[in-house]
């Protein structure tokens, strides 16, 4: 089994017919802290509202109960942007038996997308438009998203590569295209 690297985020192995790249979600501490210190603060919020909607009566209850079920939104995003922080991992895995694509959270493994090779176009990496706001945003360390990579299977677009930098989402497209080539050669012989 070999093992390569792009950058600190993506680890490539191969074994045999089988490639593998992961791409983890670490971010630097002080960013993961800073995200945990803020998720902490949204908590205490709802046990503030929680309390409103108990304390006050009529109108202002329900008052209380609408912002609360703005808050319970905002809440789960940001649980999951902690937990991805903590533990995420996307598995990219190519070999004979197909495509598989998943987010891991630490040892749970996540739920896998399984595809033919022969349905697999090759990946490419669209260029980011720094005018928009949606993709800056996308690129931020408290959300879950920003994905780089973009591969169309069976006319329907697949991403991974959550907030690669530009130059390395391109070296590990470029190293999918070979590899996804190569075993799509070998299948059609």
């Amino acid at each position: 089994m070999s093992s390569s690297r792009i950058g600190q985020r993506i680890v490539m192995s191969t074994q045999g017919d089988r490639w593998m790249a992961t791409v983890s979600s670490e971010i630097p501490a002080w960013q993961r802290q800073s995200l945990e210190l803020w998720f902490g603060a949204w908590v205490a919020l709802g046990a503030m509202l929680g309390y409103g909607v108990v304390s006050f009566p009529g109108s202002e209850r329900t008052f209380y109960f609408i912002c609360l079920g703005f808050w319970a939104f905002f809440a789960f995003r940001a649980y999951r942007a902690v937990r991805w922080r903590r533990s995420g991992l996307e598995v990219i895995q190519l070999s004979p038996d197909g495509l598989e694509l998943r987010n891991d959270h630490g040892a749970k493994r996540g739920r896998a997308g399984v595809h033919a090779l022969k349905d697999v176009e090759p990946a490419c990496v669209p260029e980011a438009n720094p005018r928009s706001l949606l993709e800056s945003m996308e690129q931020q360390f408290w959300v879950v998203g920003g994905d780089r990579i973009h591969l169309s299977i069976q006319g329907k677009t697949h991403v991974f590569g959550k907030q690669l930098e530009l130059h390395e989402a391109q070296q590990l497209a470029k190293v999918f295209n070979q590899r996804l080539a190569k075993l799509q050669k070998r299948m059609d012989t």
